[in-house]
């Protein structure tokens, strides 16, 4: 009787052990974040906005303002690349071109921003050299500030305003505007 009370016991509790659904659960991927934010198993890869690369491209004017000089304004474009370490902290480096005055600026620096979806605003800090392909090369600094829209997880377009102070013997001021729109990696 003693066994056949022991074989009954094991069963009921290899039975019990089957039925529980942890026993059966396949490993479970992260779930821990707001609602929608689960993205297969292992975390957020792409649903985060942190810990990405990302690159830029702009166009718009460029006013360039020089001691004994008239204001003139310019079409400037470029390319920026940069690493998003948190969601209001990146690191980038750019080059711009002022097309009418052959100018190139080479660029790095930090951003910092505010999302508010769907926008972004942000202030930005870069360290630049004014590189005129006639005359000398110069330092300067570069603050500014910009809005953008959040298109996609993906895809930003905005608009940025940004004033450098060339340091050199003349002082050099360039006021530019421009459109860009940001791809995310």
């Amino acid at each position: 009787m003693r066994r056949i009370a022991l074989i009954a016991l094991l069963a009921l509790a290899v039975g019990a052990q089957a039925e529980t659904p942890g026993a059966q659960a396949a490993t479970p991927g992260r779930t821990d974040g707001p609602e929608g934010s689960e993205y297969g198993k292992g975390g957020y890869h792409y649903k985060a906005q942190y810990g990405r690369f990302y690159t830029e491209g702009f166009l718009g004017a460029a006013m360039m303002e020089s001691e004994g000089s008239d204001t003139e304004t310019n079409l400037i474009t470029g390319l920026n690349a940069g690493y998003m370490v948190e969601e209001w902290l990146a690191f980038q480096v750019g080059f711009a071109r002022i097309l009418d005055q052959n100018i190139n600026l080479y660029a790095g620096g930090v951003r910092s921003a505010y999302v508010s979806r769907p926008f972004n605003y942000y202030f930005s800090l870069d360290a630049e050299l004014y590189s005129p392909e006639i005359g000398d090369t110069h330092f300067g600094i570069v603050p500014g500030v910009g809005a953008e829209v959040i298109l996609s997880d993906r895809v930003r377009a905005g608009l940025r305003f940004q004033r450098d102070f060339i340091f050199a013997d003349d002082m050099i001021h360039i006021n530019r505007v421009t459109a860009k729109i940001q791809v995310y990696f």
